[in-house]
């Protein structure tokens, strides 16, 4: 074989493995998980809080073909009285709860939601991009510095979740 089919060959080769790993990445996050906890870190002050509380909930699911959708609730949010919510009880349902859904695609350990439709409209049409971490049952999604949804502060979200069977 002559010096340029070689090469050839081998960045051949090269590219298929590359590709296979980024398949095999995309296939670790596919699934439903369920929240375990969710811990903001806010930028400026380094203030530490669990966002929604010590027991959010919540499910993010990721599908084979690239779909993907998030609900996180705060347990402790309130009914309205009535059949339909006042504007203070909408005020506070709006504020205790986090949802979208769209595309996603995993890039090494980031994943980024491309968000088609979310309960906060300046999220619509935007391109997420978050750290990911997975060890065993357990997906760990981590924000750069973002305005949290919570606290309206710039701050780091750290989110763990366990994949549910």
């Amino acid at each position: 074989m002559n010096l340029i089919v070689r090469i050839g060959v081998a960045l051949l080769a090269i590219a298929t493995l590359w590709a296979s790993a980024e398949a095999h990445a995309a296939d670790t996050i596919v699934g439903s998980w369920r929240l375990l906890s969710w811990v903001e870190v806010e930028t400026e002050t380094k203030a530490v809080r669990a966002a929604f509380g010590d027991d959010p909930v919540g499910v993010i699911t990721y599908t084979p073909d690239g779909r993907m959708s998030i609900f996180i609730a705060n347990p402790k949010r309130k009914a309205p009285a009535g059949p339909k919510a006042t504007d203070a009880e909408a005020t506070d349902l709006y504020r205790t709860i986090v949802a979208y859904a769209g595309t996603y695609s995993v890039d090494g350990d980031t994943v980024t939601h491309k968000i088609e439709v979310s309960w906060n409209q300046t999220w619509s049409g935007t391109a997420q991009k978050r750290r990911i971490e997975i060890k065993e049952d357990h997906l760990t999604i981590k924000t750069p510095p973002i305005i949290s949804p919570s606290s309206g502060k710039e701050s780091v979200h750290t989110l763990v979740w366990e994949r549910i069977k």
